[in-house]
């Protein structure tokens, strides 16, 4: 009898382990580094911090270093713990326009000239190793007063396939003076609607299965704030996100409600409910872009017909609420965006 609760014991132990160091998905995993993150900038009172590339223990810059970058600087903006963020689309520009590199910014003199040029005292650097099973990240944050490390945090996910895909792409092109960490990347596709200006800045195939698009919204008015939001059709029970890429078989990869990062999925609304049939003028729900500041949002398309995206030229078309004044605390829909063009997939 002792000899099988030895046994059941240790079969205990062994699976509490296993569930305990089994890693999990890189899209859950980021949102609590960034968690982790944020409480530190908020502890050393940083007013305003940067989010660089993340690279490999050599330097080197990967789309999955791009792309957790860019996942982290959301999940910050959204955060709202008292700081703000610096749009990357400016990061880039500054670091180009001054000739500095994303590695070289450990360098006391580099770091504080960022600060100096982009009002930042803080910047979020880390590094990626790749191991067989999982990826594990280490991000550090330093002054650009001194160049001192004031905080860290440490992240492990599964290298399924979305990882693959992303490791396997180095960055490439930009300015060279970037080192190939940072690229001074020019949009594929921009549309003004009113003062907002969306950017479509990439457009990558993810788990095999998945199209993902990275935007830049931008509020151009330097006055006023403006709302905005993803467009869905007006269900109160299952809103869709009225976005679709279709291919030249009129095949239609549709938008994922619950891929939306950075921006929400938003409705027409009366006396705060969603409302089905006319179209009352308020919406939400919402998020607020500050007088000439932006935004990054990202959203999946997945096609239910069972094909597999390939690379090359799609029809993309995706709504979007916008407006500058409020009614009941709600948004106004002052402009309505219907973005509709071409775009190449990767």
């Amino acid at each position: 009898m002792k000899s099988i609760l030895r046994l059941t014991a240790t079969l205990c132990v062994l699976s509490c382990v296993h569930v305990h160091v089994q890693a999990q998905d890189m899209d859950k995993q980021l949102p609590d580094l960034a968690d982790k993150l944020a409480d530190l900038v908020k502890e050393h009172n940083s007013k305003k911090v940067a989010v660089i590339d993340f690279t490999d223990l050599q330097g080197a810059s990967s789309e999955l270093g791009r792309y957790v970058a860019e996942q982290i600087n959301v999940d910050l903006v959204i955060a709202k713990q008292g700081f703000s963020v610096l749009d990357r689309a400016n990061l880039n520009k500054l670091l180009a326009e001054h000739k500095l590199t994303s590695t070289g910014l450990v360098d006391p003199d580099n770091a504080k000239k960022l600060g100096m040029f982009a009002g930042v005292d803080a910047i979020i650097i880390g590094t990626i190793t790749a191991r067989d099973l999982d990826v594990s990240l280490t991000a550090k944050i330093i002054t650009t007063e001194t160049a001192e490390i004031i905080g860290a945090a440490k992240a492990t996910f599964k290298r399924d396939k979305t990882v693959e895909d992303l490791l396997a792409h180095p960055t490439t092109g930009g300015n060279a003076a970037l080192g190939g960490g940072i690229q001074d990347e020019k949009p594929k596709v921009a549309k003004t609607f009113g003062d907002v200006r969306v950017e479509l800045q990439t457009l990558r195939i993810v788990n095999g299965k998945e199209f993902l698009l990275t935007m830049l919204i931008t509020n151009q008015n330097q006055q006023r704030s403006a709302w905005t939001a993803l467009r869905a059709d007006p269900d109160p029970y299952f809103p869709q996100v009225k976005g679709k890429i279709t291919d030249s078989e009129g095949t239609e990869f549709k938008a994922i409600n619950e891929s939306a990062t950075g921006i929400p999925v938003g409705g027409f609304r009366v006396n705060g409910y969603m409302r089905v049939g006319a179209t009352p003028k308020t919406f939400g729900p919402a998020t607020e872009i500050k007088p000439h500041e932006a935004i990054n949002a990202t959203l999946k398309f997945r096609t239910g017909a069972g094909k597999a995206p390939d690379v090359g030229v799609y029809r993309l078309q995706l709504e979007f609420f916008i407006g500058h004044e409020q009614d009941d605390r709600l948004p106004v829909n002052n402009i309505g965006g219907n973005l509709m063009t071409q775009i190449e997939a990767k």
